[in-house]
């Protein structure tokens, strides 16, 4: 069946995300992501003018900026406006958590972080493998990294006197190892995919028994 462009496009990016984690955004070529797109090379320089095109438009579909519908072939973006996009997605992400937090359930928090983990794991991944590949975006990714560990941390202070802000980066971290390394960072990545709602079920019933 003949792909649409959007759905080659999606495709498209599909593919770039999965290479620029393994092997890496600099040794990954166009003929590459557009042999695992499953498309002609041609196809890639119609829909994005460069590799760093198609680098900025990833991260601009992550932000939940549509790469499809524009004029074609995509180009670059200017670093100020997707910096401040970025800052702005983050600032979201921070007061969704901070609501879970307020609401001081557990439940909910766990939601919100496999959420957050299954729908951005990958764009966290392609900056903690590729981390001078924009600087700024990295350091707001560090940022939102650092304040996720103490708030999760805090939360589960006020549910166990023992617990600590060590709590809080062992949960998180645990969480994105299942949601985004294990999917799509393992060599074991289709029984990762397999395994997840079951093992989210468990981490979930082990950590109510913590906390």
């Amino acid at each position: 069946m003949t792909m649409t462009d959007d759905e080659k496009i999606t495709s498209i990016l599909a593919a770039a995300s999965d290479l620029f984690i393994q092997p890496g955004y600099q040794v990954t070529q166009m003929q590459t992501i557009a042999r695992h797109a499953h498309l002609a090379v041609g196809s890639l320089y119609r829909f994005f003018s460069s590799k760093a095109a198609l680098r900025d438009q990833l991260f601009l579909t992550t932000l939940g900026v549509s790469a499809t519908g524009t004029t074609l072939p995509l180009t670059t973006v200017d670093q100020t406006q997707l910096l401040a996009q970025t800052q702005t997605a983050y600032d979201q992400w921070q007061e969704q958590f901070q609501s879970c937090q307020r609401a001081d359930d557990l439940d909910d928090l766990l939601t919100n972080l496999v959420t957050t983990f299954q729908r951005y794991g990958r764009y966290f991944l392609i900056l903690e493998h590729n981390p001078t590949l924009n600087p700024a975006l990295t350091a707001l990714y560090r940022d939102y990294r650092q304040r996720l560990y103490q708030q999760v941390g805090e939360f589960l202070m006020r549910q166990r006197r023992t617990a600590t802000e060590a709590d809080g980066m062992i949960v998180v971290d645990l969480i994105f190892w299942w949601c985004a390394h294990k999917q799509y960072d393992s060599f074991e990545k289709p029984v990762g995919r397999q395994a997840l709602p079951a093992v989210l079920i468990q981490l979930r019933t082990m950590l109510h028994r913590s906390y």
